[in-house]
């Protein structure tokens, strides 16, 4: 084994130390005269879920297929543990579930996830066992094992997909819109996993459009917007937004639900926006506010049956941010000028 391939295998790097480091990244397409990627720079921490965030266009899978190797920049560095991509050290410790998978469609799902345990080196004396505790890891279902991947659904093709990044037990995962054409127990395992790998410390990548779910696994997230990162956002720490706070009820000895509500909203500060029979919603300014609006209800006796923002702060971010970064931009310019006069 080479030194280098030593090296980014060794335990060195402590957990929550920078695993993928970008800088200054430029990507060009023939024939478009505006930059894919402008100038990108971030870090991935060791063990963290990293998101990518925003609209459909701003890069953020070309940033991937940069990450993986898949793409040759035009400008900048890239470093997985200090070292190029396109290493075959980096790449045997990475899996990948692109947005759409393309299979060999002869396979069957047994055949194709045991050749890519071959490919991984796995043991050939635990292969067989490997493979059915993987197909059961993602829930495929028994009867499609033997069956030719070209009659998969789409659900079914994600699931197997996923099976076939995670059969290495790669150190880092790269995802590509991993939930799409998933039912919602297919995204609600997913998150499962997910929410699993992390806890094993594996660093993973994560590009989806299911906000609620990337609050849930991220640590942070990266806004894209027109080949750049406009913002990254730590997810453990900002909790604190305005926001509307849904509340459903039970039978609670028939209070009036208006009044015990009011009082409790006079109390903290907050506004009631609506209340019908057994729900309301209330504005609150943020999350420490929310909690004392359920306390104080709490307090006086009435049974809530759920509790929750109407919107996450993801979708705060995506409301929020171009409005943000065309103050700080206006702010920068009369700077600039205040400088020339």
């Amino acid at each position: 084994m080479s030194t280098t391939a030593l090296e980014f295998a060794s335990p060195a790097i402590a957990h929550g130390e920078p695993l993928v480091v970008v800088r200054d990244l430029i990507k060009v397409y023939e024939g478009r005269a505006d930059l894919v990627l402008k100038r990108i720079s971030l870090e991935v921490l060791e063990g963290e879920c990293f998101g990518l965030l925003g609209p459909n266009g701003a890069g953020k899978t070309t940033l991937m297929g940069c990450l993986l190797g898949l793409l040759n920049p035009d400008g900048g560095k890239i470093t997985i543990g200090g070292i190029d991509p396109n290493d075959l050290s980096v790449r045997e410790q990475i899996g990948f579930l692109p947005e759409r998978p393309n299979f060999e469609s002869w396979f069957t799902a047994f055949e194709y996830l045991s050749y890519h345990h071959a490919l991984c080196k796995g043991p050939r004396e635990t292969r067989k066992q490997d493979v059915e505790n993987m197909l059961l890891k993602v829930d495929l279902d028994k009867q499609a094992w033997d069956r030719k991947i070209g009659k998969f659904s789409r659900g079914m093709l994600q699931r197997l997909g996923l099976a076939q990044a995670l059969i290495g037990n790669p150190r880092i995962l790269f995802l590509d819109e991993p939930g799409s054409g998933m039912d919602p127990p297919g995204v609600a395992l997913l998150r499962e996993l997910l929410l699993a790998l992390k806890r094993e410390k594996v660093t993973i990548i994560l590009n989806s459009h299911h906000l609620d779910e990337m609050e849930r696994i991220c640590d942070r997230v990266a806004f894209l917007r027109d080949g750049k990162i406009q913002a990254i956002k730590s997810l453990s720490t900002d909790s604190d937004y305005p926001h509307i706070l849904r509340m459903r009820f039970g039978e609670s000895n028939n209070l009036d639900l208006q009044q015990v509500l009011n009082e409790a909203a006079t109390a903290i500060g907050a506004t009631i926006v609506e209340i019908d029979r057994r729900s309301a919603r209330i504005a609150v300014a943020n999350g420490r506010m929310a909690s004392e609006m359920i306390k104080c209800c709490v307090g006086r006796d009435l049974e809530i049956q759920a509790a929750s923002p109407e919107s996450t702060s993801l979708e705060h971010l995506f409301k929020d941010l171009p409005d943000l970064v065309k103050s700080e931009s206006s702010l920068e310019q009369e700077s600039s000028e205040g400088i020339k006069t």
